[in-house]
């Protein structure tokens, strides 16, 4: 359960440090009279506030952005989270080419946040490179939650075309043509568990087969495999980020 704050504003507790764009507008704030820890806040308006608070409080994963506490003010629903890193898609931009284990680090957590969400019946409809945050400990996590439906059992996708495309980016490797089956810049990929799980995604193989394939089950990867590359990635990123004024 997520601590609820009704009528109360944040900004009475906490202080802007900086404005942010990472999965969406992003506010990191400090307590102003304990700032020992940064908080990510989002501000969510014109939605329905007891729909999302229910759908906060009902989605706790390590693999999804689960909220701290909330606050319900002036028509609007201020999310908290623990500060996160960067966003997979600046890992993908930045010039560290990824081997076979901390792709299948990346890729194991998000199939594991997706079957987490399929199990809740809730349907993630804007999963993306953009939309899915790294922390600095290396553990990866589905953003944009207040974006998700609940749905029935039965029409829940595989996510399919979304991870081919996160898989491809973070692989390197394109489409020839527009193709739907032949691939290039494979070369260095060749012969590897990484490739021949693209070539699962790409056939629409369920989540649940996905995450039982050889890129995870011969790989041991950590979530210390991908620190590294956080650290790396957050210095050679740009991002927008707009000081609060004192």
């Amino acid at each position: 359960m997520i601590v609820v704050r009704q009528s109360e504003s944040p900004w009475d507790t906490f202080t802007k440090i900086y404005d942010c764009d990472l999965a969406g507008p992003l506010a990191v704030v400090a307590h102003r009279a304990r700032p020992s820890q940064l908080f990510g806040v989002r501000t969510i308006r014109h939605k329905d506030i007891d729909q999302l608070l229910h759908l906060f409080e009902s989605l706790q994963h390590p693999n999804v952005l689960s909220a701290l506490e909330a606050y319900v003010y002036d028509k609007s629903l201020y999310i908290f989270h623990s500060d996160i890193c960067i966003s997979l898609d600046e890992i993908i931009t930045c010039d560290a080419d990824l081997d076979e284990i901390q792709l299948a680090a990346i890729l194991a957590q998000i199939l594991d946040g997706l079957l987490y969400l399929t199990e809740r019946n809730t349907q993630h409809p804007c999963l993306s490179s953009q939309n899915i945050l790294c922390t600095s400990e290396g553990e990866v996590k589905i953003a944009r939650l207040e974006e998700c439906k609940e749905v029935q059992a039965d029409k829940i996708g595989q996510y399919s075309k979304e991870l081919e495309v996160i898989t491809m980016e973070l692989m390197q490797v394109y489409k020839k043509g527009g193709s739907n089956a032949e691939l290039d810049n494979t070369e260095r990929w060749d012969g590897s568990d990484a490739l021949e799980f693209l070539l699962s995604v790409v056939s629409e193989a369920p989540i649940q087969k996905l995450r039982e394939h050889p890129l995870f089950t011969n790989n041991q990867w950590l979530k210390g495999h991908l620190q590294g590359l956080v650290s790396y990635a957050s210095r050679f990123a740009f991002t927008f980020c707009d000081y609060a004024d004192a």
